[in-house]
This record gives C-alpha cells, structure tokens and sequence, in this order.
C-alpha cells in the first residue's frame, strides 16, 4: 500500500465537506495527514509511480470539492507546522495557520502581515494565491521557498526566481510549497496589535464569516471591484439550491443548507454570464474548483 510505513492520520473514505470552510463536497477515497516534508514527499512518489491520483491541500479555505467525492489520496499539510524564528525572519511549514503566524510576528513588534490577521488558511496556500487584503500580500514578505516537483525533487528557490501577482503565483500548477521563510520589519508592537484588530474588526462588519463560505469568489477587474459588479447586477442575495450570494457582501457565495458543489458552480456560472452581459467584464474566480486528478504539481509525463 501507498501509505504504508507513514507517520501520521489515515482516514478512508472520509467526508471532503469535513475539510472545506464552504462545508461542501462528497467522500475521499483516502486522505493522509503527513507529518513531515519527507512523508508527504515520499507519498508522491509513490503515489506517481502507481499511477495514483494525488491532491494537496491545506485548511480548505479556497476550494470547492466536488459532490461525487475524490479518488486516490488527498493529502492534508495541517499537520505540518514546523516553525523556526529568527533575526526578523521565520521559517515556517506549509501547514502552518496564516493568522497565527501574523498574530505571533506582531506580539514580537514585528511588522509585514499585519493584513493576514484575519485570513484563514496555511502558509502554503496563501504563497500559492499571493493571499492578500488592505493593499498588502505576500509578496511583499516571502524571502525564499522550499518546493516539490512533478519529479520528486525538492528545490529552494530564492524569491528572484518567481514571480508573483494579484492573486497569482508562477509555481502553480507546477509546484508545491513545502516551507517558506519570510521576512518582517522592526515595528512598534502596540501600533502592529491596534492595526491587527482594526483589520478584523472590518473584515467581521464586511463579510458573511458566520456562514459557510470560501472568501471572495472572484477576483477584482483592474480598477473595480468584482462585490460591486456583482451587487450592481441584481444578483445579491440571490441563491441557487443551498447556494446564496451573501447580502453582506456580494463577492461570497454562502453555503445556508447543505449546498451541492452543483450549486455553487451554476451560480458561479451565472453571475460571470450576467456580469459580461451587461458590463462587458469578464470575472475571473478565485477560488478552485478541485475535480479530479493532481492538483498544485502536473503529473510526470511517462
């Protein structure tokens, strides 16, 4: 077997909706907790060679599982949370809470993710989306980042040899983030704290985060904004099945009860046709649908 030999949870046949923040999706086949960069490595690999599929995720925050569930092995990063402080940096794990990470770097007086407090999700994930709030990503912290490829090769790559923007970062679709290390500034830590719960405090008043969602479901066109397009359209508060465009802000999509992946995808479909109808503004999704097959590295051609 795959897995066999592993550290770390196993679960069969286990409810995707369990690891999603929008609480939708059907059974995986199996899902693997690593608890190591080299178990998660070693799992791929492996995986590869049985001509398994294999997905990679983190906290959920930023996906869409499909109803019918997953085949293969969906790998889980939460287990991995090393952390490694350091003279204004830290090297941390893919698995590794953003919001803790910037609630622990500003309890230090250290400034740079003060716009991360209240986004969920891990370190790989938002590196991966360049995560972002408040006119700030992660671009602006990363130093360097630890990867696997398709071929089982682990690279350190220094921030110069990627790129990043809006929401985008040039190692998806090729590669996985391992680890990362970033770098902050020195800062007054009261004034970093006061910013902190000052973001939270918007981000509670804006946005439905009493209810099932996956954050903002569209990206903004260059000069606008995808909540406005939206709201100006008709379309908030409008639901197809359990699937509801938020009436706090129009840019979430909500789950109110038991909403299919079916769902979220026609009413996804919906608002793009009607924004490019009467706008002439294609929206661009930013969250993933994840279907089937790999996802974050592209399978080694044989």
């Amino acid at each position: 077997m795959i897995l066999n030999g592993m550290q770390g949870r196993v679960e069969r046949n286990y409810p995707l909706h369990l690891l999603s923040t929008w609480r939708i999706g059907g059974p995986a086949e199996t899902v693997y907790w690593p608890e190591s960069v080299e178990d998660l490595s070693n799992v791929w690999m492996r995986a590869q060679e049985a001509e398994i599929p294999v997905r990679l995720i983190g906290r959920g925050s930023n996906v869409l599982f499909p109803d019918e569930g997953l085949p293969g092995i969906t790998l889980v990063t939460t287990s991995l949370r090393g952390i490694e402080w350091g003279d204004y940096t830290v090297r941390v794990e893919a698995g590794y809470t953003l919001a803790r990470l910037a609630q622990e770097a500003g309890q230090r007086g250290w400034s740079g993710l003060e716009f991360a407090r209240g986004i969920p999700g891990s370190i790989g994930g938002a590196i991966m989306m360049n995560a972002g709030a408040h006119g700030d990503d992660m671009a602006s912290c990363v130093l360097s980042v630890s990867t696997l490829w398709a071929d089982g090769t682990i690279k350190k790559l220094e921030r110069d040899e990627f790129e990043f923007d809006y929401r985008f970062c040039s190692l998806r679709s090729h590669a996985w983030i391992l680890e990362t290390q970033l770098k902050f500034r020195p800062g007054e830590r009261e004034e970093i704290l006061r910013s902190m719960k000052e973001n939270l405090t918007k981000r509670t008043a804006n946005q439905p985060l009493e209810e099932p969602n996956a954050g903002s479901v569209f990206r903004n066109p260059p000069g606008d904004s995808a909540g406005r397009l939206i709201e100006a359209a008709g379309w908030k508060g409008k639901s197809i099945g359990g699937a509801k465009v938020s009436e706090k802000h129009a840019n979430f999509i909500v789950n109110t009860a038991q909403a299919k992946s079916k769902d979220v995808l026609a009413l996804i479909e919906s608002i793009k046709l009607d924004v490019q109808l009467k706008y002439g503004i294609t929206l661009q999704t930013e969250v993933e649908s994840i279907l089937t097959g790999n996802r974050g590295v592209t399978k080694k051609e044989e």
